[in-house]
C-alpha cells in the first residue's frame, strides 16, 4: 500500500479522496478574515484483487473469475493536526489551500513559500492580485504537469472536473475609480486550471458538509453585511468547530480538526495573523 498525504476533495494521485479541511474568508465593511484549521490526513492507497461472479459469455453456465484488479482507493491512515494551509501574500493579499498536501515530493507550504518569494514586489499595482493569481495557476499547473511525467498519471484520462487541491485567495484591488474593493477568487488547480471569482459575503472550501447542514440551501441566517471585525473572527471560527466538534461525536472519519489559524486583511495595513501557530510564527521571523 501506499501512502499520500492529502488535506481534500476530489482526487489525489490515482485515488479518490473523501473533502477534508474547511477554509472560511469572510468579507466585512472593515475588513476580510480568512481562517482555515490545521489537519492534514494520511491516506493509504488500497489495491485489491476480490473473485467476481459471472456467466461464460459462449455457454452461459456460472462461472468465478479469480484475482480480478479493482481500481485502487483511498482510505484515512491516520491524521496529523499541525498543517499549514494559511498564507501571507507578500503581507497583503491571504491564500488558503485545500486538497493536496505534497506535490512532488515537497509539501505544499514548502512551494507556497517559494513562490511567494518570486513573486513581483510592485503590490500597489493596481492589477497586482490578479498578478498573483495567474503566478499560482502557472507554477502550480507546471508541478502537476511535472508530478504526472514522473508518476505516469495521465491527466487525460480524468474527467474535466478533477481537481487535486484549490486555493482562496483574497485581498483587496481597486474599482475603476481607484478605491478599494474586496475581493475573493476560488483558484482551481487540476486538468483545466481557472480561477473565479466568489461572492465576498462568506466563502467555504474543503468540507462543507456540516456548513450545509447549517444553512440548508446555502442561505447565510447571519447578518454578515454588519459584523464588526470581531464578529468575522468569532464567525470564522464558529463554523471551524462546529465542523470539527460535529465529526468528533458523529463516529466518521475526523477531517476538520487542529489548531485555528486566523488573519485579517484591510486595505490600509494589509495581511496581519490574529492566531499563528508558534512553530510558523518562528519560521517567518525575518533572518
Amino acid at each position: 500500500m501506499g501512502s499520500v498525504l492529502i488535506w481534500v476533495d476530489p482526487v489525489l494521485a490515482l485515488c479518490k479522496s473523501p473533502a477534508v479541511t474547511l477554509n472560511v474568508s469572510l468579507c466585512v465593511p472593515d475588513g476580510i478574515i480568512i481562517a482555515s484549521d490545521s489537519l492534514a490526513t494520511l491516506n493509504e492507497s488500497v489495491n485489491k484483487r476480490v473473485n467476481v461472479d459471472s456467466k461464460c459469455p459462449k455457454c452461459s453456465e456460472d462461472i468465478q473469475l479469480k484475482d480480478v484488479q479493482i481500481p485502487p482507493f483511498a482510505v484515512p491512515a491516520s491524521s496529523f493536526p499541525y498543517a499549514q494551509k494559511l498564507f501571507s501574500i507578500r503581507n497583503k493579499l491571504g491564500l488558503t489551500i485545500h486538497g493536496a498536501g505534497h506535490l512532488n515530493g515537497r509539501s505544499m507550504y514548502s512551494l507556497i513559500t517559494d513562490l511567494e518569494a518570486k513573486l513581483p514586489k510592485t503590490i500597489d499595482a493596481p492589477d497586482y492580485m490578479d498578478v498573483v493569481k495567474q503566478s499560482f495557476i502557472e507554477y502550480f499547473d507546471n508541478q502537476i504537469k511535472l508530478e504526472c511525467a514522473k508518476t505516469g498519471f495521465n491527466i487525460a484520462l480524468q474527467p474535466d472536473t478533477w481537481m487535486p487541491f484549490g486555493f482562496q485567495l483574497v485581498g483587496f484591488a481597486k474599482d475603476a475609480n481607484g478605491e478599494p474593493v474586496p475581493k475573493v477568487y476560488w483558484i482551481k488547480m487540476g486538468k483545466n486550471p481557472a480561477a473565479q471569482q466568489m461572492n465576498p459575503s462568506v466563502f467555504c472550501t474543503g468540507d462543507t458538509t456540516v456548513v450545509n447542514m447549517l444553512f440548508p440551501g446555502g442561505v447565510l441566517t447571519a447578518n454578515v453585511g454588519v459584523f464588526s471585525l470581531q464578529d468575522a473572527i468569532d464567525y470564522a471560527k464558529f463554523l471551524i468547530r462546529t465542523t470539527s466538534e460535529y465529526q468528533r461525536f458523529s463516529g466518521k472519519w475526523q477531517t476538520v480538526g487542529g489548531d485555528i489559524d486566523i488573519a485579517l486583511i484591510t486595505n490600509r495595513n494589509g495581511f496581519q495573523w490574529i492566531a499563528q501557530k508558534p512553530l510558523y510564527k518562528i519560521l517567518e521571523r525575518p533572518i
